[in-house]
């Protein structure tokens, strides 16, 4: 039988995408395991160093391994890397009640407002937070693309099967729409008000006071959904003003794309995991002091030890 959960794997030290087209592929190969595995896919949010997703699955921690081993076949082939990607645990919570499951959306869909990756949920454009109620909202959601059967079958993995009503845009990757149960996240809000109204709102103890009365479980925090120490969700809540974040902060996608496109010619590499650890040392000195980087964040877009 299937039941709701909240399943979020990790990789803190490499970052997981490191273009557009990383995240769109991620997108696809989910599509596919969704089909195939009879998981029903809510919400989705795709950061730098891990994945929050809202599912309804009667194997979700089959689902998760599917999905992550299949990631780690593309992005290996494409940046001639080798093994798993990321840390070998996948967290999973089940969700029980109305309530708990509409906290949880509001915590994965505002995932890139709480990493500073965005001043609104609305505005980080790796997640689902669009997709909601968009023709009440007014927002221009992901356009499919007229293609034909076969033209989407070349933008995936051999053997690669999925339903008549899946879309594609321009780019190849499957439109959210189609594939994923917007129309059933939307009905926990309610509302298009309601949904700004709970996506905008701070973090405070009613949350908890609200699903408790529910009756239904333990309450989703946001401690329990980002498995974080305490210093990090405190900072997390500061984020959620919006106040925090700098349009002019390089963010790991930037950071890639200038190690990628521009750094790497000059030590004649195609990848980054073609590079010498004294090359990576001598990245790491050009971007911490002509770009003013984060050590961390060094670190994880060059895969270097911390």
């Amino acid at each position: 039988m299937k039941e709701s959960y909240h399943i979020c794997f990790t990789s803190h030290n490499e970052v997981m995408f490191r273009d557009p087209e990383d995240h769109g592929m991620f997108l696809n190969l989910m599509a596919l395991r969704a089909f195939s595995m009879d998981t029903e896919v809510l919400v989705d949010a795709q950061m730098s160093t891990h994945v929050h997703l809202g599912i309804f699955s009667g194997n979700p921690q089959l689902f998760a391994a599917s999905l992550r081993m299949s990631y780690s076949k593309y992005f290996n082939r494409k940046y001639d890397r080798k093994g798993r990607m990321g840390e070998k645990y996948t967290f999973q919570l089940r969700i029980e009640g109305h309530v708990h499951q509409m906290v949880l959306q509001n915590y994965v869909i505002r995932n890139g407002l709480h990493h500073a990756a965005s001043a609104t949920a609305l505005g980080y454009p790796y997640c689902c937070a669009r997709d909601l109620f968009s023709e009440d909202i007014g927002l221009n959601t992901d356009k499919p693309a007229r293609m034909s059967k076969e033209d989407m079958y070349s933008q995936l993995p051999r053997h690669a099967e999925f339903p008549d009503h899946y879309q594609m845009n321009e780019q190849g990757f499957f439109t959210r729409q189609s594939f994923m149960e917007i129309r059933r996240a939307e009905q926990y809000y309610g509302s298009p008000r309601n949904y700004l109204y709970q996506i905008n709102r701070l973090t405070d103890d009613s949350w908890t006071r609200d699903q408790m009365d529910e009756g239904t479980g333990t309450p989703v925090t946001i401690y329990n959904i980002e498995q974080a120490d305490e210093k990090s969700v405190a900072q997390m809540l500061k984020n959620e003003s919006g106040r925090y974040y700098n349009r002019s902060h390089l963010q790991d996608l930037d950071v890639c794309r200038l190690i990628d496109g521009d750094l790497l010619s000059s030590f004649g590499a195609t990848s980054v995991y073609h590079l010498t650890d004294s090359q990576k040392k001598s990245l790491e000195q050009r971007l911490r002091y002509e770009y003013h980087l984060p050590e961390a964040q060094i670190a994880r877009c060059l895969v270097m030890p911390r």
